[in-house]
C-alpha cells in the first residue's frame, strides 16, 4: 500500500514538474519575444502617429496596414516548436533513405505535402510517444510484471511501425484505384480514337471528364505536354509517379508505337481488349483469396459459437457421468 502511494505521488510530482517546465518555457518565450519586438513596436507607433503628416505631404503615399496576429496561442507556440524539432530531425536523415522515402511519398500522392525528412521526424516523434506510454504503463517498478513489460514492448512496436503501415496503405489504395480505373480509361481512349481525335486530345478529353486519381494524373500529363515536354517523357513521368505494372506496360507499348509509327487507334483497341481480359483474371484472383482470408474470422467467431451450441447441452450429462 505504501509503495503504491509513493508511486502515485511520484507520478503526480513528475506531472507537476512537466507543467512547471512547460509554463516556464512559455513565459521565457513570451518575455524573449516581447524584448525582441520592443524596438519594432516603437517604430511602428511612430509610423502611425506620423501617418497624417506624411499623407498631407505625399497624398499618393502607400497606406500603412497594421500586421494582425493570426492563429491561436497553441499554433504559435507548441506547433511552432514541434515544427522546429521536425526540421532539426530532417537534417539527420540519411540521403539514400531520404531518396527512397521521397519515391514512396510520390507514389502515395505526397499526402499532406510531406517530404522524406518530415516523415522520418514524425516517425521519431511517434517512437518517443510510444516510449512515454510504455513508461506510464510500467511506472510501478516495484510491482512490474512480464505482462506489463510485454504490453509496453507491443505499444513501442506499434508506434514505431504505424507511420510506415499508414504510408504503405496509402500507396496500395492509390495503386488499386489506378488499376481499377485503367480499363475504363483505355475504352474511352479507343472510343476517342474512333471518333478521329489524336492521342493528346483524347487524354485531355478524359482528364476533363473524370474526377478520379487517374483523371488527375492524365490531366498532369496534358499540362506537361502544354509546357513543351515530349509525349514519351510525360508518360514516363506518370509511370514513375504511380508505379503500377499494368499502366507501365501500356505506356511502354504506346512509346514503342510512337517510335515505330503505328496507328494509335489499333494499339488502343488491342490494349483495351487485353486490359478487359486482365481485369477478369484480376477479379478471379481476388475471389480466390477470399477463402483464405475467411479462416481467421471463422476460427475466432463462428467455430466457438458452433462448438458451444453443439457441446453445451451435453456438458451436464458428462458432468453427471464423472
Amino acid at each position: 500500500m505504501n509503495f503504491n502511494l509513493a508511486n502515485t505521488n511520484l507520478f503526480f510530482i513528475l506531472l507537476a514538474a512537466s507543467v512547471v517546465i512547460l509554463g516556464s518555457g512559455l513565459a521565457f518565450f513570451g518575455i524573449f519575444t516581447w524584448l525582441k519586438m520592443g524596438n519594432r513596436i516603437s517604430t511602428r507607433l511612430d509610423q502611425f502617429v506620423g501617418a497624417e503628416v506624411q499623407a498631407s505631404v505625399n497624398p499618393l503615399g502607400s497606406k500603412i496596414i497594421p500586421r494582425e496576429i493570426s492563429g491561436s496561442l497553441f499554433s504559435r507556440t507548441i506547433v511552432l516548436w514541434i515544427n522546429k524539432v521536425i526540421h532539426m530531425l530532417e537534417r539527420l536523415t540519411p540521403e539514400k533513405m531520404a531518396i527512397e522515402m521521397d519515391r514512396k511519398l510520390m507514389i502515395a500522392g505526397n499526402p499532406g505535402n510531406m517530404q522524406a525528412g518530415q516523415f522520418f521526424a514524425v516517425r521519431a516523434l511517434m517512437l518517443i510517444f510510444g516510449l512515454f506510454i510504455a513508461f506510464i504503463i510500467n511506472r510501478d517498478f516495484n510491482n512490474i510484471s512480464i505482462i506489463s513489460v510485454g504490453i509496453g514492448i507491443v505499444v513501442i512496436i506499434i508506434f514505431l511501425f504505424l507511420p510506415g503501415a499508414w504510408l504503405n496503405g496509402q500507396i496500395k489504395t492509390k495503386q488499386f484505384e489506378i488499376r481499377r480505373e485503367l480499363p475504363n480509361a483505355l475504352d474511352m481512349l479507343s472510343v476517342c480514337a474512333d471518333a478521329g481525335l489524336g492521342f493528346d486530345q483524347s487524354l485531355q478529353k478524359i482528364s476533363n471528364y473524370w474526377d478520379t486519381e487517374l483523371g488527375h494524373e492524365l490531366k498532369r500529363v496534358t499540362q506537361e505536354l502544354e509546357m513543351g515536354v515530349t509525349r514519351a517523357e510525360a508518360l514516363r513521368n506518370m509511370s514513375e509517379r504511380l508505379d503500377v505494372e499494368d499502366l507501365s506496360r501500356f505506356i511502354s507499348i504506346i512509346i514503342q508505337a510512337e517510335m515505330i509509327g503505328m496507328s494509335y487507334a489499333d494499339v488502343l483497341h488491342s490494349q483495351a481488349k487485353q486490359m478487359r481480359v486482365l481485369r477478369q483474371y484480376w477479379a478471379r484472383e481476388i475471389a480466390a483469396q477470399l477463402p483464405a482470408k475467411m479462416i481467421v474470422p471463422l476460427a475466432l467467431f463462428i467455430f466457438p459459437a458452433i462448438i458451444a451450441v453443439i457441446l453445451g447441452p451435453t456438458i451436464p450429462t458428462i458432468m453427471n457421468i464423472f
